[in-house]
């Protein structure tokens, strides 16, 4: 199926999350893995963590307090949306790049051979939200895969 291995790249905002609504709806049309993408800017890598590509894994004897509340703090995202796909029966793999989010997401797109890239989408009061402004943008005009963008409800949303 070409839904079988999504790509689904995330900030954890209220948009981009609302991806996980329509998971249910791509089962049904053959969605067996999703690759979840979280990538860190290196531009805020000095916000985070002096270790580098080790992001996950080793911390630097160096991490401060807000670095590591901010780690934690991703790390707590990514598992609880990993649970949340694993509930529904499906086989999760987690990468957390570090670098530019519109080449990252690209290169983890082809390097998963994902078969399609789901994004959410900002709304107008939503445009400071950098991976779902210029970057679904970005993924949209470069990726190889079709990219299905999730529109966030209007309907009173802040």
């Amino acid at each position: 199926s070409m839904f079988k291995r999504i790509l689904f790249p995330t900030d954890f905002s209220a948009p981009s999350m609302k991806v996980l609504d329509y998971i249910p709806a791509l089962q049904e049309v053959g969605t067996r893995e999703v690759v979840l993408v979280h990538v860190i800017d290196s531009k805020d890598i000095t916000l985070i963590a002096s270790g580098g590509q080790g992001f996950l894994g080793t911390v630097s004897d160096r991490e401060t307090e807000t670095q590591r509340r901010l780690r934690e703090e991703i790390e707590h995202q990514i598992i609880d949306a990993r649970r949340s796909l694993e509930k529904r029966g499906l086989k999760v793999t987690v990468r957390t790049p570090v670098g530019n989010p519109e080449k990252e997401i690209l290169s983890a797109a082809d390097a998963e051979e994902a078969s399609l890239i789901v994004i959410g989408s900002h709304g107008r009061s939503n445009i400071r939200d950098r991976l779902l402004g210029s970057v679904s943008e970005y993924v949209i005009k470069n990726a190889r895969q079709p990219v299905l963008v999730i529109k966030r409800d209007t309907a009173g949303a802040k």
